[in-house]
Protein backbone atom coordinates (compact mmCIF):
# COMPACT_ATOMS: atom_id res chain seq x y z
CA UNK A 1 0.00 0.00 0.00
CA UNK A 2 1.19 3.61 -1.19
CA UNK A 3 1.41 6.68 1.26
CA UNK A 4 0.33 9.36 -0.85
CA UNK A 5 0.66 13.13 0.14
CA UNK A 6 -0.40 16.19 -1.40
CA UNK A 7 1.25 19.19 0.59
CA UNK A 8 -0.93 22.59 -0.93
CA UNK A 9 -0.36 26.09 0.43
CA UNK A 10 -3.46 25.55 3.13
CA UNK A 11 -3.70 21.67 4.03
CA UNK A 12 -1.67 18.62 4.18
CA UNK A 13 -3.99 16.06 1.96
CA UNK A 14 -3.01 12.32 2.73
CA UNK A 15 -4.35 8.99 1.38
CA UNK A 16 -3.69 5.42 1.28
CA UNK A 17 -3.33 4.06 -2.00
CA UNK A 18 -4.06 0.19 -3.25
CA UNK A 19 -5.32 -1.47 -6.05
CA UNK A 20 -5.55 1.62 -8.39
CA UNK A 21 -7.91 3.92 -5.83
CA UNK A 22 -7.58 5.64 -2.75
CA UNK A 23 -8.66 3.31 0.02
CA UNK A 24 -8.83 5.90 3.13
CA UNK A 25 -7.50 9.65 3.32
CA UNK A 26 -8.10 12.57 5.60
CA UNK A 27 -6.45 16.44 5.81
CA UNK A 28 -5.26 19.11 8.34
CA UNK A 29 -4.58 22.43 7.56
CA UNK A 30 -1.89 24.30 8.40
CA UNK A 31 -0.39 27.94 9.17
CA UNK A 32 1.73 28.05 5.55
CA UNK A 33 5.18 27.22 4.50
CA UNK A 34 7.23 29.83 6.77
CA UNK A 35 4.53 29.93 9.84
CA UNK A 36 4.16 26.05 10.13
CA UNK A 37 6.70 24.09 12.53
CA UNK A 38 6.74 20.70 10.75
CA UNK A 39 8.27 18.31 12.45
CA UNK A 40 5.27 18.68 15.15
CA UNK A 41 2.74 19.03 12.22
CA UNK A 42 3.56 16.28 11.27
CA UNK A 43 4.07 14.12 14.48
CA UNK A 44 0.65 15.27 14.88
CA UNK A 45 -0.83 13.35 11.67
CA UNK A 46 -3.06 10.29 12.75
CA UNK A 47 -2.73 8.17 9.86
CA UNK A 48 -5.38 5.28 10.18
CA UNK A 49 -4.18 2.08 8.29
CA UNK A 50 -0.51 2.88 9.64
CA UNK A 51 -0.31 -0.99 11.49
CA UNK A 52 2.29 -1.96 8.37
CA UNK A 53 4.76 0.40 6.71
CA UNK A 54 4.15 1.64 3.12
CA UNK A 55 5.64 0.46 0.39
CA UNK A 56 6.33 3.90 -0.82
CA UNK A 57 5.58 7.49 0.05
CA UNK A 58 5.08 9.78 -3.03
CA UNK A 59 4.61 13.48 -1.85
CA UNK A 60 3.50 16.49 -4.35
CA UNK A 61 4.38 19.61 -2.53
CA UNK A 62 4.34 23.16 -2.93
CA UNK A 63 5.81 23.80 0.53
CA UNK A 64 9.77 23.97 -0.26
CA UNK A 65 12.69 22.22 1.45
CA UNK A 66 11.81 22.73 5.44
CA UNK A 67 8.89 20.64 4.77
CA UNK A 68 10.49 18.13 3.09
CA UNK A 69 13.37 17.25 4.84
CA UNK A 70 10.53 17.35 8.15
CA UNK A 71 9.10 14.66 6.40
CA UNK A 72 12.22 12.79 5.60
CA UNK A 73 13.08 12.66 9.36
CA UNK A 74 9.30 11.97 9.95
CA UNK A 75 9.42 9.10 7.92
CA UNK A 76 12.91 7.50 9.11
CA UNK A 77 12.17 8.03 12.50
CA UNK A 78 9.35 5.28 11.51
CA UNK A 79 11.58 3.17 9.56
CA UNK A 80 9.59 4.03 6.67
CA UNK A 81 10.68 4.41 3.66
CA UNK A 82 12.19 7.30 1.96
CA UNK A 83 9.91 9.76 0.16
CA UNK A 84 9.84 10.30 -3.15
CA UNK A 85 8.58 13.95 -4.32
CA UNK A 86 7.18 14.62 -7.72
CA UNK A 87 9.78 16.38 -9.91
CA UNK A 88 9.38 19.70 -11.49
CA UNK A 89 10.52 18.07 -14.93
CA UNK A 90 7.07 17.66 -16.72
CA UNK A 91 8.43 15.25 -18.94
CA UNK A 92 8.99 12.76 -16.62
CA UNK A 93 5.06 12.69 -15.89
CA UNK A 94 4.45 12.38 -19.83
CA UNK A 95 3.74 15.78 -20.16
CA UNK A 96 4.86 18.68 -22.30
CA UNK A 97 3.74 22.90 -21.22
CA UNK A 98 4.32 25.66 -23.24
CA UNK A 99 4.89 27.41 -20.02
CA UNK A 100 7.76 29.81 -20.77
CA UNK A 101 9.26 28.06 -17.42
CA UNK A 102 8.24 25.02 -16.85
CA UNK A 103 9.26 24.30 -13.69
CA UNK A 104 7.35 27.85 -12.90
CA UNK A 105 4.10 25.69 -13.01
CA UNK A 106 2.39 24.29 -9.65
CA UNK A 107 3.69 20.68 -9.17
CA UNK A 108 0.00 20.00 -7.94
CA UNK A 109 -0.93 21.27 -11.30
CA UNK A 110 1.36 18.79 -13.38
CA UNK A 111 -0.07 15.66 -10.87
CA UNK A 112 -3.93 16.41 -11.73
CA UNK A 113 -2.65 16.93 -15.66
CA UNK A 114 -1.07 13.59 -15.28
CA UNK A 115 -4.58 12.24 -13.12
CA UNK A 116 -6.64 13.13 -16.34
CA UNK A 117 -4.45 11.18 -18.42
CA UNK A 118 -4.74 8.15 -16.06
CA UNK A 119 -8.34 8.66 -16.19
CA UNK A 120 -7.86 8.41 -20.29
CA UNK A 121 -8.67 11.98 -21.28
CA UNK A 122 -5.97 12.92 -23.34
CA UNK A 123 -8.05 16.73 -23.52
CA UNK A 124 -9.36 18.21 -20.88
CA UNK A 125 -9.91 21.57 -19.21
CA UNK A 126 -8.79 20.78 -15.34
CA UNK A 127 -10.04 23.04 -12.56
CA UNK A 128 -8.45 22.76 -9.27
CA UNK A 129 -10.37 24.57 -6.43
CA UNK A 130 -7.67 24.99 -3.43
CA UNK A 131 -6.37 28.16 -2.10
CA UNK A 132 -6.09 29.45 -5.39
CA UNK A 133 -8.19 28.30 -8.47
CA UNK A 134 -5.91 27.39 -11.51
CA UNK A 135 -7.74 26.04 -14.86
CA UNK A 136 -5.15 24.28 -17.18
CA UNK A 137 -5.79 23.14 -21.11
CA UNK A 138 -5.05 20.23 -21.70
CA UNK A 139 -4.34 18.55 -25.31
CA UNK A 140 -3.50 15.42 -27.09
CA UNK A 141 0.17 13.88 -26.36
CA UNK A 142 -0.10 15.54 -23.13
CA UNK A 143 0.41 18.69 -24.23
CA UNK A 144 -0.49 21.75 -21.65
CA UNK A 145 -1.02 24.64 -23.62
CA UNK A 146 -1.35 27.04 -20.99
CA UNK A 147 -3.94 28.18 -18.02
CA UNK A 148 -5.59 30.78 -15.60
CA UNK A 149 -5.30 31.10 -11.88
CA UNK A 150 -7.64 33.21 -9.93
CA UNK A 151 -8.00 33.81 -5.76
CA UNK A 152 -9.83 30.68 -4.48
CA UNK A 153 -13.12 31.25 -2.66
CA UNK A 154 -11.99 31.57 0.71
CA UNK A 155 -9.19 33.82 -0.31
CA UNK A 156 -11.45 36.31 -1.72
CA UNK A 157 -13.54 36.25 1.35
CA UNK A 158 -10.99 36.74 3.15
CA UNK A 159 -9.48 39.78 1.21
CA UNK A 160 -12.97 40.92 1.80
CA UNK A 161 -13.22 41.01 4.95
CA UNK A 162 -9.74 43.32 5.69
CA UNK A 163 -11.82 45.90 3.73
CA UNK A 164 -13.70 48.90 5.63
CA UNK A 165 -17.04 48.37 6.02
CA UNK A 166 -16.71 44.69 5.62
CA UNK A 167 -14.14 43.65 7.82
CA UNK A 168 -15.66 41.59 11.00
CA UNK A 169 -18.54 39.95 8.99
CA UNK A 170 -19.39 36.52 9.89
CA UNK A 171 -20.01 33.71 6.79
CA UNK A 172 -23.07 34.41 5.88
CA UNK A 173 -25.45 32.04 3.80
CA UNK A 174 -24.40 32.18 0.24
CA UNK A 175 -28.12 31.65 -1.89
CA UNK A 176 -29.06 35.33 -1.49
CA UNK A 177 -29.43 37.00 -4.78
CA UNK A 178 -30.23 40.28 -4.10
CA UNK A 179 -28.74 39.47 -0.47
CA UNK A 180 -30.23 41.99 1.97
CA UNK A 181 -26.87 42.22 4.87
CA UNK A 182 -23.66 42.38 3.94
CA UNK A 183 -22.36 38.74 5.16
CA UNK A 184 -24.85 37.15 3.19
CA UNK A 185 -24.06 39.54 0.22
CA UNK A 186 -20.43 38.56 0.34
CA UNK A 187 -20.63 34.89 0.92
CA UNK A 188 -23.25 35.08 -2.20
CA UNK A 189 -21.18 37.47 -4.57
CA UNK A 190 -17.68 35.51 -3.96
CA UNK A 191 -19.52 32.57 -4.76
CA UNK A 192 -21.43 33.19 -7.41
CA UNK A 193 -18.58 35.41 -8.82
CA UNK A 194 -16.20 32.83 -9.16
CA UNK A 195 -18.91 30.62 -10.54
CA UNK A 196 -19.20 32.99 -13.33
CA UNK A 197 -15.71 33.39 -13.82
CA UNK A 198 -14.99 29.82 -14.31
CA UNK A 199 -17.60 29.08 -16.47
CA UNK A 200 -16.23 31.47 -18.61
CA UNK A 201 -13.02 30.98 -18.37
CA UNK A 202 -13.07 27.11 -18.80
CA UNK A 203 -15.19 27.72 -22.07
CA UNK A 204 -12.87 29.98 -23.30
CA UNK A 205 -10.09 27.49 -22.56
CA UNK A 206 -11.88 24.97 -24.08
CA UNK A 207 -11.93 26.82 -26.85
CA UNK A 208 -8.32 26.58 -28.10
CA UNK A 209 -8.65 23.02 -29.03
CA UNK A 210 -10.89 21.08 -31.75
CA UNK A 211 -14.52 19.50 -30.61
CA UNK A 212 -16.26 19.73 -27.36
CA UNK A 213 -13.32 18.18 -24.72
CA UNK A 214 -14.76 17.47 -21.13
CA UNK A 215 -14.01 19.32 -18.12
CA UNK A 216 -13.04 17.97 -14.78
CA UNK A 217 -13.45 19.90 -11.53
CA UNK A 218 -11.38 18.73 -8.01
CA UNK A 219 -9.94 20.32 -4.64
CA UNK A 220 -11.70 21.32 -1.72
CA UNK A 221 -13.87 23.91 -2.90
CA UNK A 222 -14.95 21.99 -5.95
CA UNK A 223 -17.99 20.67 -4.12
CA UNK A 224 -19.37 23.97 -3.33
CA UNK A 225 -18.68 25.48 -6.87
CA UNK A 226 -19.83 22.19 -8.86
CA UNK A 227 -23.57 22.62 -8.82
CA UNK A 228 -23.58 26.28 -9.78
CA UNK A 229 -21.12 25.54 -12.94
CA UNK A 230 -23.36 25.69 -16.31
CA UNK A 231 -22.85 22.14 -18.52
CA UNK A 232 -21.37 19.15 -17.91
CA UNK A 233 -18.79 19.14 -15.69
CA UNK A 234 -16.87 15.77 -13.85
CA UNK A 235 -16.63 15.85 -10.55
CA UNK A 236 -12.92 13.98 -9.45
CA UNK A 237 -12.54 14.23 -6.23
CA UNK A 238 -8.92 12.24 -6.07
CA UNK A 239 -7.63 13.75 -9.11
CA UNK A 240 -4.01 14.98 -7.87
CA UNK A 241 -3.79 11.30 -6.23
CA UNK A 242 -4.42 9.62 -9.28
CA UNK A 243 -1.44 11.47 -11.07
CA UNK A 244 0.49 11.30 -7.68
CA UNK A 245 0.43 7.52 -7.81
CA UNK A 246 1.15 6.91 -11.22
CA UNK A 247 5.07 8.04 -10.50
CA UNK A 248 5.72 5.17 -8.56
CA UNK A 249 4.18 2.48 -10.67
CA UNK A 250 6.82 -0.50 -12.00
CA UNK A 251 9.12 -0.14 -9.21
Amino acid sequence: MKLLLDAGNSRLKWAWWAQGAVREQGALAHDGATRTPWPGFLSSLELRKARHPPTQILCVEVLGNGFREALQAWAGDRGWPAPRFMSDDPALHGIISDYHDPSRLGLDRYAAMAGARALGHESAVIIDCGTAVTLDLLSKGGHHRGGLILPGLGLMRRSLGVAPGVSGVEQGRADRIPASCTADAVATGTLMGLVAAIDRLSSSLGSHVPGAIPRLITGGDAPSLAPHLTGDIIMVPDLVFMGLAGMGEGD
